[in-house]
């Protein structure tokens, strides 16, 4: 092919046809030009379409972690609201019925009253997008929103947790004196009957009561919360996902 634009520019100097020579001249370096775009766009076309085929796969496993993401946060959410139920109805039967509870129903009432949460989300696709600078290639600017801010939303869940856990050991380093496990090999209440009268007025103990109830009031809040925004992920994803 070479050799032919060149026989043809050839014959035209030869027969001093300057005018057509520069004609076909222009048009060889068009053509030349025209040849090298194509072949970019046909470059940019496959990157894109690898880039594009890299962002499908990780959206895939991006959605599987988000899916067991969402498996994590109804256990605690389902916790959450048992502790908050749980130590509402312990503390309202010792006001009115305090004298009256068993001290098996004493034992039964103040371990359901306790215990903390921690929300384990499924990170690994999440970091390794952002850790590893890959969130450009994510296409949906809102989806790109979502991921840049996940842990940064997830600081205000933690901090609570926290707080539920300190909320949580108080309770139980507190409540101990009242209570003897050992009780528990003889088939016997841990409830110190002759502490009754003491530990139905202990402010201190009550107060810890609130703060565990007020506690997993808030964190269950922000866990609905945390799991509409892992649904509106998952709707997101499932758009972008051909």
């Amino acid at each position: 092919m070479i050799k032919f634009f060149r026989q043809i520019r050839f014959d035209l100097m030869n027969k001093n046809k300057t005018g057509k020579y520069l004609k076909y001249a222009l048009g060889e370096i068009l053509l030349v030009v025209i040849g090298i775009l194509i072949a970019l766009q046909i470059n940019n076309w496959n990157e894109a379409r690898k880039l594009s085929n890299k962002e499908q796969l990780y959206l895939h496993s991006l959605k599987l972690d988000l899916e067991q993401s969402q498996t994590a946060l109804d256990r605690v959410i389902k916790k959450t609201e048992r502790v908050s139920k749980s130590v509402d109805t312990f503390a309202s039967l010792l006001r009115s019925h305090g004298e009256n509870l068993s001290p098996f129903q004493m034992d039964t009432l103040s371990r359901n009253a306790s215990g903390f949460t921690v929300f384990m989300p499924s990170e690994g696709v999440i970091n390794d997008i952002i850790g590893s600078g890959k969130l450009d290639m994510i296409s949906n600017i809102e989806l790109r929103s979502k991921i840049a801010s996940w842990e940064a939303d997830l600081r205000m869940i933690r901090e609570f947790e926290k707080l539920s856990r300190e909320a949580d050991d108080n309770y139980a380093v507190h409540s101990t004196q009242y209570f003897d496990d050992v009780n528990g090999k003889f088939r016997q209440a841990a409830f110190i009957e002759n502490k009754r009268s003491i530990f139905l007025k202990d402010n201190i103990l009550s107060n810890s009561m609130v703060g565990i109830y007020r506690l997993s009031k808030i964190l269950n809040r922000h866990y609905l919360e945390k799991s509409k925004d892992i649904d509106s992920l998952i709707n997101i994803i499932d758009s972008e996902l051909k």
